[in-house]
């Protein structure tokens, strides 16, 4: 039940408040998390059970006892999919809940996905006769990490994406199996939901903002975490309105994303992308990772990040180019110069682009690839395609040396009449006879791909896999499984961690006791607690 504290007469229920508008297989998987550098945790860190005092972000309840006070079973901290997920889901299971959120509006990085995520086994697999298996799934995530990333996480998503399926579709989310491709994927696995993110995360709040045990709160800054004196999080404090507030809650959830939009994370953990075009959640920005260090958390796996190659520089929007690069087109740099194979994901392509001078790559291609492309007849009439008749013609039209993209070109051709260029590409076209079409791109940040451990409960652990009593967590703000550092990323990957394990850490939240929370071991078949 929410106590309303000394400030509130009136009951907390689904409102939604504006600020200021109107007022592993076993355990050697988990173990596996040491693996990765860690960030380097402060020197007031505790070990497990230890209080250490005093702390930069967090505060005893001593502390905020002169700030406004209310009190709630769970406490989801932030907006986006994770967040939505928990907070419906603790609900579901019989707890009052509090989502803040620091922006007057919800949706985080969800709402900018294109709300596709991959799924085994679902009606929509079986009506159109495709053959799966989790073990494929979960085989198609790890390949391309070179089974680096922890095995727990990955098979609880597979094993449990089913299920997420079906639970959102009970509130009124549909989704359809993707007719576009297998996304470098062994089966047709992704799944899109009407309306893509903006229209999953809208079917989600309607959903939300009619139940009654789900209070919202937006423009609410939290500042940092409540903190009994055993060191168990008991809450969280922040300002909202203008006022200084602390929310005691039973267990608090952290849903509050990565650190794309912070420019000092980002040079720090990934810098090959600190010139890229950001294309992220506003909120992004990372602090709620600084609290778990504190509190001897070492955060996960803080080098990887989703991408995107194809950031159509003239449009300034996020084209689809990639299908002209599987098709047999070329990119090369502004000294004509190509780099890469060009056949790979749109995201490993990013900082291959980003590297070249001035961050710049021309995508070049022909009538064979044009055809192929749907986006080519309206880029084409907008302006934004150079055209040459020879290599020297488009050369010059792009304001770079004919001389060397002559020779990139011929080398090219060399490598299709030999059915493998110097790149190692053998996806090649029948030929790349002019005439010539280019456009210029550059790389894209979408997410990042770090954060806090937890298992595959939603808990937040120490590196000795004792639990923070009390503190949960999910999507953008955890240890993700594309990769351990890099833009290696398989697509859906951010979307179903984040929605799958807001999901399972507001059902933890809701139904465990701080005391009794005992670390969740993933066992093939079933997640054991």
């Amino acid at each position: 039940m929410i106590d309303n504290g000394k400030s509130h007469d009136a009951a907390l229920s689904r409102r939604t408040f504006l600020a200021g508008a109107g007022a592993v297989a076993g355990m050697a998987a988990l173990a596996g998390i040491t693996g990765c550098a860690p960030s380097t945790a402060t020197e007031k860190n505790s070990a497990a059970g230890e209080s250490t005092g005093s702390y930069a972000f967090a505060k005893r309840q001593s502390d905020v006892a002169d700030r406004e006070q209310l009190s709630t079973d769970v406490l989801v901290v932030g907006g986006g999919g994770a967040g939505i997920c928990a907070a419906i889901s603790a609900a579901e299971n019989g707890a009052q809940v509090i989502l803040t959120e620091k922006l007057s509006q919800l949706g985080g990085a969800t709402i900018l996905s294109g709300g596709a995520i991959p799924v085994v086994g679902t009606n929509q697999q079986v009506e159109a006769g495709v053959e799966d298996s989790i073990f494929a799934m979960a085989t198609d995530i790890l390949r391309p990490t070179n089974y680096t990333v922890r095995p727990d996480l990955v098979y609880t998503v597979a094993e449990n994406a089913k299920d997420l399926i079906e639970w959102t579709e009970k509130k009124g989310v549909v989704w359809n199996l993707d007719e576009r491709g297998r996304f470098g994927q062994t089966a047709r696995r992704m799944h899109i939901a009407e309306g893509t993110g903006e229209g999953l995360v809208t079917t989600l709040i309607e959903h939300m903002t009619a139940q009654d045990s789900i209070t919202q709160m937006l423009s609410f800054e939290i500042e940092g975490l409540v903190l009994d004196d055993a060191d168990a999080v008991v809450g969280a404090y922040g300002k909202y309105d203008g006022k200084d507030y602390a929310i005691t809650a039973k267990n608090t959830v952290l849903a509050t994303s990565g650190f794309a939009n912070n420019p000092e994370m980002i040079a720090q953990y990934c810098p090959e992308t600190a010139d890229a075009v950001k294309v992220v959640a506003i909120g992004a920005t990372g602090e709620s990772l600084k609290w778990a260090e504190e509190l001897g958390v070492e955060l996960q796996c803080m080098g990887a990040y989703q991408g995107h190659a194809f950031r159509g520089v003239d449009s300034n929007t996020t084209a689809g180019h990639q299908a002209l690069a599987t098709n047999g087109a070329i990119i090369v740099n502004a000294n004509g110069e190509r780099f890469v194979n060009e056949y790979g994901g749109y995201s490993d392509l990013s900082p291959h682009v980003l590297a070249q001078p001035d961050h710049i790559g021309y995508i070049c291609f022909t009538d064979i690839q044009a055809a192929k492309s749907k986006e080519f007849p309206e880029r084409q009439s907008a302006g934004y395609v150079a055209t040459g008749a020879t290599a020297a013609e488009l050369a010059d039209a792009l304001g770079i040396d004919a001389a060397a993209l002559e020779k990139t070109f011929e080398a090219y051709k060399e490598g299709i009449a030999k059915g493998e260029d110097s790149f190692n590409r053998s996806h090649l076209p029948e030929n790349f006879d002019g005439p010539y079409y280019a456009m210029k791109i550059t790389g894209e940040i979408r997410h990042t791909q770090g954060g806090m451990p937890t298992d595959v409960a939603g808990h937040v652990i120490r590196p000795d896999e004792t639990l923070i009593p009390g503190l949960y967590a999910a999507g953008g703000c955890t240890e993700g499984f594309s990769c351990r550092a890099g833009s290696v990323y398989s697509s859906g990957n951010g979307l179903i961690q984040a929605l799958l394990f807001g999901m399972i850490a507001g059902k933890n939240a809701a139904t465990e006791d701080k005391e009794t929370a005992q670390l969740a071991i993933w066992e093939q078949g079933k997640t054991s607690e």
